[in-house]
């Protein structure tokens, strides 16, 4: 009895409950803080560099530059004609997601910065956040990475499951995130590889 009274709880109140949340669980946004350097995560579109660079305007970084890490967009072109005089250091070596928050593990390890605000799309920013988790470079501790939302206007966390981009993107990044946790996560930490 008590069974069927937990799986009839389950599906009936609990899956509906997560179905409905989800989008909420993907945003792994915050409010901006004053941190070390901002970092703009490329393979988006300017929305990430606007907000990172209105950031930066606003004094939340306490570096002298920002940083662009990967592109998808062409950044060159477009910060040489929106934002010829703000100081934004490019880093294109990352080519993906994981790569860029080793990256930008490493590159605050050598500059000595603990805080980044990481500018990224709200549904994206949960798999950087479990990457920043579950990828540890050599000598790290005690960073922060603080993901802040790029206010892309096409994302609906409340009501992703509506929207053809929101739930496109929301179905994924879980896919992604499964992957970045059981292959990064477990099986590279226990000496395997999933590439």
């Amino acid at each position: 009895m008590k069974t069927a009274l937990f799986m009839a709880l389950f599906w009936l109140v609990f899956v509906p409950w997560a179905f409905l949340n989800y989008g909420h669980w993907m945003d792994a946004t915050q409010e901006p803080v004053k941190s070390d350097v901002i970092v703009c995560l490329g393979g988006g579109t300017p929305e990430r560099l606007n907000r990172a660079v209105e950031l930066y305007q606003k004094g939340y970084s306490k570096s002298t530059s920002m940083m662009l890490v990967g592109e998808s967009y062409d950044t060159k072109e477009y910060l040489q004609t929106t934002y010829p005089q703000t100081p934004i250091v490019q880093h294109h070596a990352p080519k993906n997601t994981k790569e860029e928050v080793a990256y930008i593990k490493r590159y605050m390890l050598q500059q000595g910065y603990k805080t980044a605000l990481v500018v990224t799309d709200p549904p994206h920013s949960r798999r950087v956040s479990v990457l920043g988790s579950v990828l540890s470079v050599e000598d790290e501790s005690d960073l922060t990475l603080r993901m802040v939302s790029s206010e892309v206007n096409w994302w609906k966390a409340k009501s992703y499951y509506n929207d053809e981009r929101s739930g496109e993107t929301v179905l994924s990044e879980s896919m992604r995130i499964l992957y970045s946790i059981l292959c990064y996560g477990i099986v590279e930490k226990v000496g395997g590889r999933c590439e």
